[in-house]
């Protein structure tokens, strides 16, 4: 049995449940499955949670999520929005957007609540309209960090949020033994993000760890 902790965190994975969110059972279990079946590690309840929650105390409305894996993380964002609201999920792999789709039909999502664009994700972001967005999520594992996450506090709004997923990076990020480039680019990104003033910053071990970064009002 777990214990400290080790229990703690077994605790925060198994929380919410999940086959409360959606009327179709299994839903994101089966979205797992298809993006493991690709190779696409799996999103972990508890970060994916903690999201969510971000997505209903900002009562956002405009979401973008950049790396759009097999659609759990997606089925989790729109789960929290409203009616009027809209999920942007961009990915360079078409693969990723299908079953992000497949994912999103088999919930019973309405299609126009959640768009999928198979695209560079810079490239999107120079055409998305500056502060209009209340919450943008990226995974910490997607190429050129640095350049996403400065693109996506352009079109974040003043009080929008800045999710950054899978930010320990398999328990990574702590351990300074670990100085391979994927690990040193994520710290750096989060670094500089501590150090801005403009923005009020947190960071919760939840999942793979989560970062959420918000915006100051001006």
């Amino acid at each position: 049995m777990a214990t400290g902790k080790l229990a703690s965190w077994t605790l925060s994975e198994e929380f919410l449940d999940e086959e409360r969110l959606f009327a179709v059972p299994g839903v994101c279990e089966r979205a797992r499955e298809r993006g493991s079946a690709i190779g696409l590690p799996p999103v972990l309840a508890g970060s994916a949670a903690h999201a969510r929650s971000v997505v209903a105390l900002l009562g956002a409305r405009a979401i973008v999520q950049v790396g759009a894996g097999a659609g759990a993380l997606s089925l989790y964002l729109a789960s929290a929005m409203g009616s009027d609201a809209t999920l942007t999920a961009i990915d360079s792999e078409p693969e990723n957007v299908r079953l992000v789709r497949e994912a999103c039909t088999e919930a019973k999502i309405p299609e126009a609540r959640v768009r999928t664009i198979n695209a560079q994700p810079l490239e999107v972001f120079t055409r998305l309209t500056r502060g209009a967005y209340d919450m943008i999520v990226v995974n910490a594992s997607e190429p050129k960090l640095d350049a996403l996450v400065e693109g996506a506090l352009n079109i974040l709004r003043s009080g929008g949020a800045l999710v950054v997923m899978n930010v320990m990076h398999h328990d990574r990020l702590g351990d300074p033994a670990a100085n391979d480039p994927q690990t040193t680019r994520i710290r750096e990104v989060v670094t500089g993000l501590n150090e801005r003033e403009d923005l009020v910053v947190s960071m919760s071990p939840a999942g793979d760890g989560v970062l959420t970064a918000v915006k100051a009002r001006l």
